[in-house]
Order: C-alpha cells, then structure tokens, then sequence
C-alpha cells in the first residue's frame, strides 16, 4: 500500500514538472506553429524513475496539460500520443534486463535512412513548391536562404547524433549511468523526432514544412539527456530511485 502511495505521489510531481517545464521556456520552431522547452528532460527523469506505466503517464499528461493551457490545442492528442510512448520507451528500455545494445543499432538504422529520405525530399523540391508550402517565405529569396539554412541543419544534426551517442557514453561513465538508460532516451528522443514530424506531416497535409521542426527537435532531446544524466546521478546519490519508489 505504501509503495502504491509512494508511486502516484511521485507520479504527480514529475507530471507536474514535466508541465511547468515544458510551459515555462517556450522557444517557437520557425515556419511551424511549434516550439521547443525543457519538458524532455523531466520525461527522461520520469521514465527511469517510474517506469513505462508510470512514467508514460506522467511524459504524456503533463506535455499534454501544456499543450492544452498554453494555447496549443490542435497538439494535445497528438502530444498525449506520441510523449506517452516516449515515457513508456523510456521506462520499458532503462530497465530492460535484456541487452538493448541491438536496439539502439535499429534505432540509428532507422534515424539515418529517414534523415536520407529528408535531404533526398528536400533537395528535390522545388522552390516554387516549398514556398508555397510555408507562408512565412513571402520571396523566392528568402526561399531560397532557408532551404540552404535547412540543408545544412540537416546535415550538422546527422552527425551530431552520433557524436551526442558519443557525449552521452562519456557523461555515462562519469554519472554512473547506465548503458541500458542511455539508449532509452536516444530511442525514445528518435521516436520523438519522427513522432511529431508524422503528426505534422498528417495535420497540414505536407511532407515538407514539418522538416523544419527536425533539427530543433533533436536539439531539444539533446540538451534534454544531458541534463536528465545530470539529475539522475544526483537523485541516486540522495537514494531516490525506482527501487526506493517501489520498494
């Protein structure tokens, strides 16, 4: 019973930290209605800590909850989807007692031949068609300027997700985190990515515009691992893990 208690307690208040950082820092996507925050971080907290069940209630809901108060409302069924699958993810892979090393191969597998179907749809676009895709490019000038800005975003993110693979295994070794949750948050930051570009691609009716959100997106999940190593190491050096919640 005490266990039970203890779980929904916690589960309350990574909801409610997933909601107020996801709310408080809001930095819009250019040419989407989107935006990036904080939230991941706590979704990766709350999904190790929690666990799929748990802690895929908690990413959804409380990015949804966001959605909902922030003036999002188209976004909330497809963030209650797409963030609880990513909790879920989180907490399944953290602590698999399988080895998730061959996940993270398909995962990468995946990540790389969609980035190819990116550059390949981009590249062969033609101006005309994406500026009139994106109503923020009033010219063919400034169309021109931002399918270059986005090519090469493109280009940088391709390599950096294997170089932030390559930062989040040292970080691992410093904070004492695991192998197991290290690829739970690379695969559930690569579901993220696709996740919101299928959805955008499904809401307005273009397999382009939404390409803009990629790079900012796997910003977010970026930035979002680092810090969640960060406070995880700190919350297992003040004894509070999945263990301790559900003991």
């Amino acid at each position: 019973m005490k266990s039970n208690l203890r779980a929904l307690v916690y589960t309350a208040l990574m909801t409610a930290f997933v909601f107020i950082t996801t709310s408080i820092i809001k930095i819009p996507i250019p040419f989407t209605d989107g935006y990036i925050h904080a939230g991941d971080m706590c979704i990766f907290i709350a999904g190790i800590l929690l666990g799929p069940l748990y802690g895929g209630f908690a990413a959804g809901v409380g990015s949804a909850m966001a959605d909902f108060l922030g003036g999002y409302g188209q976004w909330v069924l497809p963030t209650l989807i797409i963030k609880t699958i990513m909790g879920m993810m989180i907490g399944y892979f953290a602590k698999s007692d399988k080895n998730v090393k061959p996940f993270i191969v398909i995962a990468m597998m995946i990540w790389v031949s969609s980035l190819l179907t990116f550059l390949y749809t981009i590249w062969n676009t033609s101006i005309d068609s994406l500026a009139a895709q994106v109503e923020d490019l009033g010219t063919i000038d400034q169309a021109l300027q931002i399918v270059g800005q986005l090519k090469t975003q493109l280009l940088v993110v391709s390599i950096g997700i294997p170089l932030l693979i390559i930062l989040l295994t040292y970080l691992k070794k410093r904070y004492q985190v695991t192998m197991n949750q290290l690829v739970s948050m690379v695969i559930a930051g690569i579901w993220m990515v696709l996740g919101y570009y299928i959805a955008s691609s499904i809401m307005y009716g273009s397999f382009i515009a939404p390409i803009f959100s990629i790079p900012w997106n796997i910003v977010q999940f970026g930035v979002g691992a680092i810090l969640a190593f960060m406070v995880v190491a700190a919350l297992e050096k003040a004894k509070i893990t999945h263990e301790s919640i559900f003991k």
